[in-house]
């Protein structure tokens, strides 16, 4: 039986206004009305987790913005029901910011690292200077990285005592210094430079475990949490042991999408009015601010009729296409099972304007045609952000252009002629394929391009050892299956 229609000319509109989906790129959060907490990561927000992990888009940057936010971090705090937060006095470490005033920048760095400073001592001059600000002490409109960290060197001692008053100090008052760590790609111009900072900084994370209200939280990529090199420092798998993943469910996915149509200007009282009729959940305002009832994400049926009632059931006139609701988050996943919201929202907000255009009259908001080519778009700007994150990856996948999938290693690397590996090696000058570029056994072979992909998520292997591509990349890059999505044109 297929489910009621929501107002399908209000909601197509709602979410061809959905923000807009760029990354994250400065230290400003968004709206309040536009932040949603999953459940799984209320642990990334705690106090204790001093690693968090996630692929581009995950919500990094995002929650280091939130968490430096005084309001946002209020908000979050009772949202989430992360308490704790309420004692937190956040500082950030390194993230999105060029300015050389909370940290020192890329450039600042590498003149400190010519200088042949050990980089814990680095970030230990940072985590102070910020303790000092967040103790009360003026903050300087230009801190001098070099005097400072000079004066670091030379008086070691100092330095370790003037921390532990801060320390104790934060204690006494009830407080807690959180330093946030984030966009760590950019410390340096190259893999070796950045492995080496991030290596020093997480040295001392390791050290600022003594204390007793100074923490530091790291946001990493996954490659450079399953980067082997950066761990080599005593004791470090006590700073792994407790990592938390920044996992995105479908329930979440979709959440979020209805987090935004609830709290939309225009037709926010009617989509709730509409979500009415699905669920005897009632969605409730805390200072203007609609947030999703929770009983949503634990009954998820509702969930999916609220879905189904905005999409339809079916990715064509009949469930043999595939059903809706788990068709769109699977042709958004990368090979790990990995989802971005980024992903979910761009691919809407694509189907929303199609639907508008093309499909005025259809009885849901998104036609099915819609999504397809959402998805289609979403999977294109996929691939522009690992071009840009790992350029190294499109020589490669442009050699397989045209290739179908799954196939046989052989079919792959056949396509990767001397011009494409030496594309591969010019490409990689900042962040390398790790095995091809590092591992001692198999440097500069193809099967270690082949194993840096499949880390990626980019490819895996199927049960009988071919290599398979997901569609988020597989399309995009224009490489066949049969029953895919088609690429576009």
């Amino acid at each position: 039986m297929k489910p009621a229609p929501f107002a399908p000319l209000e909601t197509r509109e709602a979410l061809a206004r959905l923000p807009d989906i760029a990354a994250q790129e400065d230290l400003n959060p968004p709206p309040l009305n536009q932040v949603y907490v999953p459940l799984g990561h209320q642990r990334a927000l705690s106090l204790d987790s001093t690693l968090v992990i996630g692929m581009r888009g995950a919500g990094k940057s995002l929650w280091t913005a939130v968490l430096q936010s005084d309001k946002h971090r209020t908000f979050v705090a009772s949202l989430a029901s992360v308490k704790a937060l309420d004692k937190a006095v956040v500082r950030v470490g390194f993230g999105l910011d060029e300015s050389n005033t909370r940290f020192p920048n890329a450039a600042t760095l590498a003149t400190l690292m010519a200088g042949r400073v050990d980089p814990a001592v680095i970030w230990k001059t940072v985590v102070l200077i910020n303790a000092r600000s967040a103790a009360g002490e003026p903050a300087p409109s230009r801190v001098d990285w070099s005097a400072a960290v000079a004066a670091s060197v030379s008086r070691p001692e100092k330095i370790d005592s003037e921390l532990a008053e801060l320390d104790g100090k934060f204690a006494s008052d009830g407080k807690v210094l959180l330093v946030v760590f984030d966009a760590l790609d950019r410390l340096g111009a190259g893999w070796a430079e950045v492995r080496t900072l991030l290596t020093g900084a997480l040295r001392f994370a390791l050290a600022c475990r003594a204390r007793r209200a100074i923490r530091l939280k790291f946001f990493l990529r996954p490659d450079m949490e399953e980067d082997a090199e950066i761990w080599k420092f005593p004791d470090s798998s006590k700073l792994r042991h407790g990592k938390v993943e920044l996992e995105w469910r479908t329930v979440d996915l979709y959440a979020l999408v209805l987090t935004y149509l609830a709290n939309d200007g225009q037709s926010g009282k009617l989509f709730r009015k509409e979500a009415a009729r699905f669920s005897s959940v009632k969605w409730v305002a805390t200072n203007g601010i609609y947030t999703i009832p929770r009983s949503l994400l634990v009954d998820e049926d509702d969930l999916r009729a609220i879905v189904e009632g905005i999409a339809g059931p079916w990715m064509g006139l009949s469930k043999k296409r595939g059903f809706t609701y788990t068709w769109i988050p699977t042709h958004l996943a990368d090979a790990a099972g990995r989802m971005s919201p980024r992903s979910l929202l761009l691919a809407l907000k694509h189907a929303a304007v199609i639907s508008l255009d093309r499909f005025a009259g259809h009885e849901y908001a998104l036609h099915f045609e819609a999504i397809q080519q959402g998805v289609a778009e979403a999977s294109i700007i996929r691939i522009a952000e690992i071009k840009e994150d790992y350029p190294w990856v499109e020589p490669l996948l442009e050699a397989a252009r045209g290739l179908s999938v799954p196939c046989d290693p052989q079919d792959l690397t056949d396509r990767w002629t001397s011009d494409r590996i030496n594309d591969v090696r010019t490409a990689g000058a900042k962040l390398s394929p790790r095995r091809f570029t590092t591992d001692l056994n198999r440097k500069n072979t193809v099967a270690a391009l082949i194993d840096d992909l499949v880390e990626l998520a980019v490819l895996y292997r199927t049960d009988d050892e071919r290599l398979n591509m997901p569609d988020i990349f597989r399309v995009g890059f224009g490489i066949k299956r049969k029953g895919g999505v088609k690429p576009p044109k």
